[in-house]
């Protein structure tokens, strides 16, 4: 009976750990742990693999003046994240909540372009649908406080001749500087293969 007793419980413990296993894999916030861990890691290509294909992300406000702030597809979404590495970028979560797929989190980003303004970091508010062991998409979206310490950095900013920095292209931050040009590149490249 003892004998049978074991056997029974070995049995139940090798049929129930690939289910746990299974589980805290495809569990939203372990998905979005391994992604953050990735994307601070400088990463690009793990970043990615954490992404649906056609994932959408939004920033609000918009990182460029005149544009609608959403980057759809890996191939744009690379480019975003290229720049975040460029910037030796920082990102940290805290206070996550997970509801079904949803995850919600602050998030608070720095990077070297960030410090050399003054500014230490930003927070921003995270949200993110995470379905099929992939992050569907997310929205980023400034607080406040973060958006009024970089336009005061960006007014301290010294003259240099021609038109004012874009406030928006440092309101997000996300990469700083190092981004702009190759998110510029991507923008044209996109709005070009639009009008065509």
């Amino acid at each position: 009976m003892k004998t049978r007793l074991i056997a029974i419980t070995t049995l139940v413990v090798m049929l129930a750990l690939p289910v746990a296993l299974y589980a805290q894999d495809t569990d939203p916030m372990s998905i979005v742990n391994a992604w953050l861990d990735a994307l601070n890691a400088g990463d690009i290509d793990a970043v990615l693999s954490y992404l649906a294909d056609d994932a959408v992300l939004t920033f609000i406000p918009p990182p460029i003046p005149g544009d609608d702030g959403i980057f759809s597809g890996k191939e744009e979404i690379k480019g975003w994240y290229e720049g975040l590495a460029a910037a030796n970028g920082v990102t940290t979560m805290s206070d996550c909540q997970v509801v079904g797929e949803k995850v919600t989190c602050l998030d608070i980003y720095t990077d070297t372009d960030l410090q050399n303004m003054g500014v230490d970091f930003i927070d921003m508010e995270w949200a993110a649908t995470v379905r099929d062991s992939k992050i569907q998409g997310y929205t980023v979206t400034m607080t406040p406080e973060s958006l009024a310490k970089l336009e005061a950095a960006t007014a301290a900013l010294p003259e240099t001749g021609g038109a004012a920095f874009p406030v928006y292209a440092l309101a997000m931050a996300l990469g700083g500087l190092a981004i702009l040009g190759g998110l510029g590149l991507k923008l044209l490249h996109r709005r070009s293969h639009q009008q065509g």
